[in-house]
């Protein structure tokens, strides 16, 4: 993957309802989660093949890390019993 920058603020910016605000900081983090996926493949594998298949997903769930308003059980406190 030649760009990988570009491969991520184009991805984000296809994403819904996102802020300029939260389009900068997704791109940063995308950037690395990238980074992240690289690192953790083999060397024969293909990071685009990867990034097909776990990215958008890692971004969904960078989203929610920042949303304050999320009901996830994790971040409220509450638990399962």
């Amino acid at each position: 993957m030649p760009d990988v920058e570009t491969y991520v603020r184009e991805t984000v910016s296809g994403l819904a309802s996102v802020t300029p605000e939260e389009e900068k900081a997704l791109v940063a983090r995308g950037i690395f989660l990238v980074r992240r996926i690289a690192f953790a493949l083999p060397p024969e594998a293909s990071l685009q093949h990867a990034l097909s298949e776990h990215f958008l997903e890692g971004l969904a769930a960078l989203r929610e890390e920042d949303d304050p308003s999320s009901t996830d059980p994790v971040s409220t406190g509450s638990r399962a019993a």
